[in-house]
């Protein structure tokens, strides 16, 4: 499994896809390469429950609180892995505010 980042200002979307497909194969006990990352998270069983979960493991990984809700909608690995650089990013800017 991807160990944490060093820098939240350093994160890639690669890092967190990379980060999330481990999370996901270990779960789910597939081989990583079995995660495709774009396809939604609801085609591999993935419900509201498990996403909260992957949400907190996200959350502690990185380091900052993120919106639980992210994985709600089901997206894909690397749509989630866009919002939660995103969202690192908006942290980041109100943090400088």
């Amino acid at each position: 499994m991807s160990g944490r980042p060093t820098a939240v200002q350093d994160i890639t979307e690669q890092e967190v896809a990379d980060h999330l497909v481990h999370v996901l194969a270990d779960m789910l006990e597939l081989a990583p390469d079995a995660i495709d990352p774009d396809v939604p998270l609801s085609a591999f069983g993935i419900d509201s429950a498990t996403s909260a979960w992957l949400a907190g493991e996200l959350e502690r990984w990185c380091g900052v609180p993120l919106d639980r809700e992210l994985l709600l909608g089901r997206p894909s690995v690397v749509e989630v892995s866009e919002d939660v650089v995103a969202a690192l990013r908006t942290t980041q800017d109100q943090d400088r505010s």
